[in-house]
Formats: C-alpha cells, structure tokens, sequence
C-alpha cells in the first residue's frame, strides 16, 4: 500500500497522468488515486476538509474516472455547502460506475437534504436492492423517510421493517413503525415497537413528536404511570412546541 501511495506521488510531483521508467513500467495510477482517497476518508472522518480536499484533488489528477474520489468529492463538497458541485460530482460517480451502492446511498441523503424526495427514493431504492452492500438498513430508513414525505406510507412501512429485519437496533425505524402502526389502530404493535425506541435511546433526550405519541398511545393503552412520565416531560422540555399545543387542546376537548 505504501508503495503504491509513493507511486502515485511520483507521478503528481512529476505533473504527468503515467511516467514510464526504464524498464517501460507504468505507474499505476489508478492504485495511487485508491490511495489517496483512503486518506482523503481518514481525513473527512477527523472533520480536516482542507486535507481531505487536498488528497481528493491528487485522486482526480491521477484518475479522473474513480467514481470513489467522484463520490467522496462529493460528500465534501455537500458538507462546504457546495450544491451544484455535490451534484455533479454524486452523477459522475454513478455515470463511472452505475451500480455503485455507496454513491447511491449518499446520493439520495443530499437529496433528500434538499427535498427532492421523489429523487432521494429512487436513489436509496438503488442502494437497498443490492444485497452486497453492507449499510443496506439505513438504505431501507431513508427510502422509508423519503417515501413519508412522498405520503406514500404503506411503501414507507415496507421500508422500514426491511430496515429492522436487517438491524433491530435502529431507533427511527421503530419510532416511525411505532407511528405508522398507531395510526393503523394496532395499538399493541404501536407500542412494542415504541417501547423498543425508548430502550435504544433510554440515554438521548426524546423529541416532542416521539413524546407526543407516546402519550397518545398510552392514553388507548392505559399505563397511567408511562402516560403521566410522557406528559409531564412533554410539558416541561417543550412547552413552545406545536405536539405541547396538540396535546392542550386535546385535553381541552375532553373537558
């Protein structure tokens, strides 16, 4: 590997594509831009995008046709709030390689960012389908996020039980599944999947909404003890929110 890194570095410091030696040996430029786009990696994940840049820029020179440097520039250049230059790069990556699971996992979260959700579920649909993949479980999440937002729920729940089958552990996918299934008037399974949501976020602060259909649950359900714990929290932590104002009326029209 240390090899290849210098390999490609030779051939950048000497401003040529490929550099024949004596022997007629060719630099292997297309190792030494997977190279630098493994450092580029290491970079983004340390939050240093003026290396990572860097390294990504040398992994374009060595092989403009990499659709992993194409894919990560991409990332990077979502996260400097570069539009139009993530988009291009996310298609480059996908026109390089159309069957690249990664790109179009990444693809569809910077469009679903930007609410192009028709677009997004195509894009996660891609990712998921490939059984080699091995985050195929977020996948599944985001085209159950975009298919949610398309009001398209039943897609939306096919979703996100393909997301649990693959990984239990995944707190929105039970919260929405939670939802869903209230909403269908199965109460019991409305709960357990709640009550899973709870145990994996037992040490992350609830939001308004989950509190909320906490409550609602409950309220069908009759644990006074939870209800009261969800009410109270829902009171004190988001007293501004549009679940706290939902939840006063309801008790208003109760009365």
């Amino acid at each position: 590997m240390r090899r290849l890194l210098c390999a490609g570095l030779v051939c950048l410091l000497a401003g040529c594509a490929v550099q024949e030696f004596p022997n007629d040996r060719k630099v292997d430029t297309a190792a030494g831009a997977r190279d630098r786009v493994a450092i580029a990696a290491e970079y983004l994940q340390k939050g240093d995008d003026e290396r990572a840049l860097i390294h990504l820029r040398k992994a374009l020179e060595l092989d403009p046709k990499s659709a992993e440097a194409n894919n990560l520039m991409a990332v990077l250049l979502d996260r400097d709030g570069d539009r139009k230059g993530a988009d291009r790069h996310f298609r480059r990556a996908l026109l390089l390689k159309p069957d690249y699971a990664q790109a179009h996992n990444n693809y569809g979260g910077f469009l679903f960012r930007q609410k192009r959700f028709k677009e997004a579920a195509e894009q996660f649909e891609k990712a998921s389908s490939d059984i080699s993949y091995d985050f195929r479980a977020p996948s599944f999440e985001g085209l159950g996020r975009a298919a949610l937002q398309l009001g398209d729920r039943e897609r939306a729940e096919r979703a996100f039980l393909r997301a649990l089958r693959l990984d239990a552990n995944m707190p929105l996918s039970n919260l929405e599944v939670a939802d869903i299934k209230f909403h269908q008037d199965d109460l019991a399974a409305a709960r357990a999947y709640y009550q899973r949501f709870l145990k994996l976020t037992a040490n992350v602060p609830q939001t308004a909404r989950s509190l909320w259909l906490g409550i609602r649950i409950e309220r069908r359900m009759g644990d006074q003890n939870a209800l009261a714990s969800y009410e109270l929290a829902l009171k004190r932590l988001f007293p501004d929110s549009e679940e706290y104002k939902a939840f006063a009326a309801s008790l208003k029209a109760t009365q």
